[in-house]
């Protein structure tokens, strides 16, 4: 006899798509510096957009303490803005560059054909236009006149351009400009003589204060020179060794107080 009995057959394929589901590619969770930008609360709630947490401990701590794995996920953000903010800096410079070429094929407005004939023109000049030849110069006078009129507009702006493309450049290779020590005072000189310009008043206060920096500096390293020599004439006595050498201390605390005027007792 036999069994027609079905031994039941066991569907694997929801036990697989579990298993495929409790088992995440973590290849596709890694986060880019955009995909964070993108995180908010609902992901995580620290992540409000107006987060300013405080009182964690730094976090160079924490990357002495984490696992490797962690921080080769912040190794790899880190490359990732590195990428996007060079990509940025090369973007701008290329914007400049863009800017710079149009600002010059503009410039013709200000040295070109055009203007190089109205500046050949006496605009003063009164000519008797009876005379065949005096009607003529009226006439390109006249025509002078309002090609000038013309052009103006247009050269102002080519020269506003190319004043503030110029301030622009000059405050990035200065950076000193935005720090308060030498804003205010530049500001205080711009108006008080307006006839000069950010450059030369920058310039100005830039050899003010590096001459008081630089008389600040010799008077600290005179004072400290003899704040060094009334300490070895006290605990020396003054003949116990020459100023060049290390004196002959009566107790600890000579040594300490001697030590420590030298600079070589740390707070």
């Amino acid at each position: 006899m036999f069994d027609n009995t079905e031994t039941p057959v066991e569907d694997t394929s929801v036990a697989q798509e579990s298993e495929a589901t409790e088992t995440p590619d973590y290849d596709e969770l890694d986060l880019t510096i955009d995909e964070i930008i993108k995180l908010n609360s609902q992901d995580f709630e620290e992540f409000t957009d107006d987060a300013q947490h405080k009182g964690m401990k730094p976090l160079a701590h924490w990357m002495q303490h984490v696992p490797p794995d962690v921080r080769k996920h912040i190794a790899n953000l880190r490359a990732d803005y590195s990428r996007k903010t060079q990509t940025l800096s090369n973007e701008r410079k290329e914007i400049e560059r863009l800017r710079e070429e149009l600002t010059n094929t503009k410039s013709g407005v200000l040295d070109g054909p055009l203007t190089k004939i109205v500046a050949a023109v006496d605009m003063e000049a009164e000519h008797d236009i009876f005379d065949p030849e005096g009607m003529k110069a009226e006439i390109q006078r006249q025509a002078a006149l309002m090609l000038q009129s013309m052009l103006k507009p247009a050269q102002e702006q080519v020269q506003a351009e190319q004043r503030k493309m110029a301030l622009e450049r000059f405050k990035a290779e200065n950076p000193e400009l935005t720090q308060p020590e030498y804003r205010a005072p530049i500001l205080q000189m711009l108006q008080e003589r307006p006839e000069l310009k950010l450059e030369d008043a920058f310039y100005i206060v830039k050899a003010k204060i590096d001459s008081t920096k630089i008389s600040e500096e010799r008077a600290r390293l005179s004072q400290q020179k003899t704040d060094r020599a009334s300490t070895l004439q006290k605990i020396g006595g003054g003949s116990a060794a020459s100023p060049k050498g290390t004196p002959k201390f009566k107790s600890a605390w000579d040594a300490y107080q001697y030590h420590k005027q030298m600079g070589d007792v740390r707070k």
